[in-house]
Order: structure tokens, then sequence, then C-alpha cells
């Protein structure tokens, strides 16, 4: 068992390296942040939607993040809701999609439900090899949509699928996934200012 004072510094030493994987993104891709912003501006300016989608931790991001747009993101700033579907909710497609279909084209036929030309698919991928989020990928940008991929790693097969593509240079999913929601904090912040601050 690890001493107290090991536990101290594993803690200190996990939230100063987030802090590091996020200074990298700050410096790198705030430019891009605000790019993504405006595409969904734009978006919801036109009448379309965002839709999202990730796997396991990814899958939960999606939800926060689209709770984020429909409910609002800070309880001081009253607006309309925002439609934006997280589309990894429905246990009963979920598990009928793997089932019928195969996991691997699960979210593409959730896309291909809800999506629209001009809709925009965010695709979160901590690796940025998932197979299902690449084909929805792929299907969104062949059918009239953005996509917008939140990566890490080195970015895999998707950045070449994306519109716009933030790769958070970290090679496991915790902070990849930190700075996934942090990043999309702003985005909703930049969206409902721009969209309903006067």
């Amino acid at each position: 068992m690890a001493t107290f004072e090991a536990k101290v510094k594993l803690a200190k030493d996990s939230l100063l390296q987030s802090c590091e994987v996020k200074r990298q993104v700050a410096e790198k891709d705030s430019e891009t942040i605000v790019r993504m912003a405006e595409l969904i501006i734009s978006t919801f300016q036109n009448g379309g939607k965002l839709l999202i989608a990730g796997n396991g931790g990814s899958a939960s991001d999606s939800q926060h993040i689209a709770t984020e747009f429909t409910i609002r993101y800070r309880g001081s700033f009253d607006r309309p809701a925002l439609p934006a579907i997280a589309l990894t909710t429905d246990s009963s497609a979920m598990t009928a999609g793997p089932n019928d279909i195969g996991f691997e084209n699960t979210i593409t036929r959730m896309v291909e439900a809800y999506g629209r030309p001009g809709d925009v698919f965010l695709g979160l991928s901590t690796s940025g090899n998932s197979e299902n989020i690449i084909r929805a990928m792929d299907y969104s940008r062949k059918n009239g949509m953005k996509v917008i991929g939140l990566l890490g790693g080195t970015g895999g097969k998707m950045p070449p699928l994306c519109d716009e593509s933030i790769i958070v240079p970290w090679n496991s999913s915790n902070h990849v996934q930190e700075s996934h929601i942090a990043i999309a904090h702003i985005i909703v912040q930049i969206v409902e200012e721009t969209l309903f601050m006067k």
C-alpha cells in the first residue's frame, strides 16, 4: 500500500499533468475552438442541429455536452434550448444495433435517423481510431453534414474525416477526456453568448 505522501504526490502530479495538457491545447488550438463554435452557431442559425457520439467515457461526455446545449451551461444565463442530441443515450438502440447490424454500424444508423444536410456531427474519441465513430463521420460527410472531432493521442484515422479537429496530446484517456470537456464548455459559452447576448 502506498504511503500517504506517495498518494499526495500522485494527486499533485496528475493535476499538474492535466494543466500542462490543457496549456498545450490552449497554445495550439484556441483558434480551432472558435472555428468549431462558429460552425455550430451557423448550424443553429440555419435551423440545424448538433449530433454527438463517443464510446465509454466519451459517450458520457457526449451526454454532458448535449445537455449543456439543451438545458444551459451557466445557471445565471437564461436562454432558449439549443438542439443537440447525444446519440448514445438510447439503450434499446445501443443494444439492438450491435445485435442486428454490428456495433461498428450502430452510430451511423443513428446519424441516418436524425442527421440532415447542414447539421453537425461531433465525434469524441481518445484514440481517433474508434471504428463506429469513423463510420459515422464518413457517413455524415457524404450526406451533407459538417464533422468536428475531439480526439486524443495522434488523432488516429479521424482528422481527414473532420472539417475541424483538435487532437489532445496525451496517450491515455484521462487527461484527453478532461480536455475534451474543457474545450466543449468553451464552445458552449461562445455559442450561447454569440446567439443570445446582445
